[in-house]
């Protein structure tokens, strides 16, 4: 096997090994007003535990969808003082991605649109709300919010992500464009 080829071994019961990344075959569903839920994998620039240059989001599962506290920080600065927005997207894509604990299968961005209201603040707390608009067929209609300390709206997106199989990450050479 070429070493840029994903290995399909199985590194743990539910798991797949991408290089040296471990990912599951399908997201378990987790029950509302759980403890944080897991990360995507341990290097993952939204949640990864173990990426430096990561934002650590801790999403946890509630009765409406998902939501996490976060502040951005120097890392993530655009203009000064205020968060790049490709950082607001970056978490806001991330914290889609956790909705896919309530529906138990593995799914993929097709399209992120963000309505920047307000500037986004470094240093400052933030709830990043997220829920599931619409389902149809394999296609997630999906909807967020990021508020600020006085449950002021500075940040709104909706994104259609589409749900895919394993083998979209197991061989994402042979994976055909994302267009329906």
């Amino acid at each position: 096997m070429a070493e840029d080829t994903p290995s399909t071994g199985t590194h743990e019961p539910g798991s797949e090994t991408f290089g040296s990344e471990n990912w599951i075959p399908a997201f378990p569903v987790v029950a509302p007003d759980s403890a944080d839920l897991p990360p995507h994998h341990d290097h993952c620039l939204g949640c990864g535990p173990a990426n430096p240059h990561g934002h650590h989001l801790r999403p946890r599962r509630d009765a409406h969808g998902v939501h996490a506290h976060h502040r951005f920080d120097a890392r993530h600065v655009g203009a000064p003082a205020i968060a790049h927005g490709g950082a607001v997207a970056t978490v806001l894509d991330d914290l889609f991605g956790f909705l896919l604990y309530s529906v138990g299968e593995l799914a993929v961005t097709r399209h992120l649109a963000i309505d920047y209201l307000a500037p986004v603040l470094l240093d400052t707390p933030y709830t990043l709300r997220a829920h599931i608009h619409a389902r149809d067929g394999r296609k997630l209609h999906l909807q967020a919010t990021i508020e600020n300390d006085h449950a002021h709206v500075v940040t709104t997106a909706t994104a259609l992500f589409l749900i895919v199989d394993i083998d979209h990450f197991l061989n994402p050479q042979h994976t055909t464009p994302a267009h329906r």
